[in-house]
């Protein structure tokens, strides 16, 4: 069914470009079949039939190419762990779900905390856009962890090494909050670079070791919001694999981790090139 839906979606985004590939599949097609009837009058490829099978292989090359997954599995090499990269919701995810914050672990809504990030997406759905019972909570895991006053125009003040995790519960779903990303006093714009996000990413397999009971682990595309990491989502998405590759062959963290972007991605890259890289 999901194949079937990923092959309309691309039909849909590129009714022109598969229309031509169709056209173009059975140009070449067409023309060998009259080049082998020129030079070969004994051999007669002629009537409904073989013009039907020249239709349905044009429309399959086609449709072949305009047609991209939005889900791939890809096994970690002598270990019991798969990693499962999908277009969809985090939220709907079952598992624990890991979400990226600021050192500081604000969460007003605004300058603080974008309401279209995941961690705005997080306050909004979990807690209905109010932080009291989220900070209640966050208070507790991070009692006695080490931290360092800063003086910002607004929001929390209290800063915490990347990598900081504290654990949520919303109903009967678990969220794995750790710090990624630094924040400007003044300006309150967030910046991360690449080796926060591999000492994040290291922190969080770690706090995922211990509370997944093996379920499985979600992850958003780290890094491809407001972080201003700045790298493609290609490179995003494989900076994520390979860290869950490493830690995993260190210590299994769970059987299934799973990466789940969302679909205004879905653009940017072809799921099958990135299986391909890392089953080489």
């Amino acid at each position: 069914m999901k194949s079937l839906l990923d092959l309309l979606r691309g039909i849909y985004r590129h009714p022109f470009k598969t229309a031509q590939y169709i056209f173009a599949a059975f140009s070449m097609l067409f023309t060998a079949v009259k080049a082998v009837d020129h030079f070969l009058p004994s051999v007669q490829i002629q009537g409904y039939v073989p013009l039907t099978i020249l239709l349905l292989v044009s429309v399959g090359f086609g449709f072949k190419k305009v047609w991209k997954p939005s889900r791939i599995e890809i096994a970690i090499a002598n270990s019991h762990t798969t990693i499962e990269v999908v277009f969809d919701d985090l939220f709907k995810q079952a598992g624990i779900r890991t979400i990226a914050v600021s050192q500081f672990f604000d969460t007003y809504l605004g300058k603080l905390v974008s309401d279209k990030s995941v961690h705005g997406i997080f306050i909004k759905q979990c807690f209905g856009g109010h932080s009291e019972s989220l900070d209640k909570q966050l208070g507790d895991q991070l009692k006695g962890v080490a931290s360092s006053e800063v003086q910002k125009v607004e929001g929390k003040t209290k800063s915490y090494a990347v990598g900081t995790t504290a654990l949520i519960t919303v109903n009967d779903d678990q969220y794995i909050l750790f710090a990624l990303t630094s924040a400007d006093p003044q300006t309150l714009k967030a910046s991360a670079d690449v080796t926060m996000m591999w000492v994040a990413l290291h922190e969080v397999w770690q706090r995922a070791r211990i509370e997944s009971g093996g379920r499985a682990v979600n992850l958003p595309l780290v890094g491809g919001g407001l972080s201003g990491l700045g790298l493609p989502t290609r490179d995003l998405l494989n900076l994520i694999i390979l860290s869950a590759i490493t830690e995993t062959k260190a210590k299994e963290v769970t059987q299934r981790i799973r990466i789940v972007l969302t679909r205004d991605r879905f653009e940017d890259l072809d799921l099958r090139e990135v299986a391909k890289h890392w089953r080489e």
